[in-house]
């Protein structure tokens, strides 16, 4: 028995239910008690004649009737609570989980649990938004990729916030937009730098550039390989259009580690039942990125991959 699957067999004695699970989310919703979402008011009827239970407000002027799931990334999901649940559960763990290994666990098809996963991810990000790094941040820019095809590597930037022991207590990984970045270089221009600290580090935080002579420090070294390995032995690699998901679900998985949240499943209910629906259509809209290399080159893809193999065989 893997680990997903130990995980899954615990967590179903947790969340029996669906009524475990409508309880939990509400918890996470409301944690102050129910408010209404159009008036605020806290006085609500519960109406049980549907498979989940509606809240009507019980302001006259308002009747509004609100489900647990309204307003979050499960509104308008026809998939079961405690599917969901897991769901939380499995991209919670160290190491998080593949869509088809999830299909299988959830017991669903396998674009019910890649839009699951990337919903999930959705909720991760505004976490990740959610606070700008502090205090003393050093900024390093890094590659993605196989270092046999270097002209394909995807450039990204590492961000950290460092506490008196010279270890990360927040870090952010973005992926900067295409303007800038060198296509053939593959290289981060400065305005791509400053990009990613005007909109991530607080105007207050003292900012380390890494500089062609200072190194790395080891533990973001580490960082570096860890989410190169991840995203390769998990996904067999990621593509430019949705790389940015795996990485803020990378950086949320680290940040609540940091912060001694043991498991953070916690906190990304929270998160889920606070974050609002997105569409099929919404997560996999086109997004800007990299020209591939073989067009830069002016070379068709076979051309490309000989040109490597050429080189590798040399």
């Amino acid at each position: 028995m893997d680990q997903s699957t130990a995980i899954a067999d615990e967590f179903n004695q947790q969340f029996p239910n669906e009524q475990a699970c409508a309880a939990a989310l509400y918890q996470a919703r409301w944690p102050k008690g129910f408010r209404c979402p159009a008036c605020g008011s806290p006085r609500f009827y519960i109406l049980k004649s549907r498979r989940r239970p509606l809240f009507e407000c019980a302001s006259p002027r308002c009747r509004r009737q609100t489900s647990v799931t309204a307003g979050t990334i499960m509104e308008g999901s026809r998939t079961p609570l405690s599917k969901w649940f897991l769901a939380f559960r499995l991209l919670s763990q160290s190491g998080g989980i593949s869509s088809v290994r999830l299909s299988r666990l959830l017991d669903v098809t396998y674009k019910t649990a890649w839009l699951i996963s990337h919903k999930i991810r959705i909720a991760m990000q505004q976490e990740e938004e959610s606070e700008q790094l502090q205090g003393f941040v050093r900024i390093e820019p890094f590659h993605y990729g196989l270092v046999y095809y270097m002209d394909a590597l995807q450039p990204l930037v590492l961000g950290a916030a460092m506490d008196s022991q010279g270890n990360p207590s927040r870090v952010l990984m973005h992926q900067p937009h295409p303007s800038e970045v060198n296509d053939k270089s593959r290289k981060i221009n400065p305005d791509g730098i400053q990009s990613f600290v005007r909109s991530r580090v607080s105007e207050h935080a003292a900012v380390v550039h890494r500089s062609q002579e200072s190194r790395t420090p080891k533990p973001l070294m580490t960082l570096k390989y860890a989410v190169g390995y991840w995203l390769n032995s998990t996904f067999h690699g990621i593509g430019a259009k949705h790389l940015q998901a795996y990485l803020n679900e990378f950086c949320f998985r680290q940040n609540a580690s940091y912060r001694g949240h043991g498991s953070p499943f916690g906190l990304l209910l929270n998160w889920c039942a606070t974050t609002r629906r997105q569409t099929y259509r919404t997560i996999t809209r086109p997004r800007p990125v990299l020209t591939v290399p073989w067009i830069t080159q002016g070379l068709t893809r076979n051309q490309w991959r000989g040109k490597h193999l050429t080189l590798l065989c040399s």
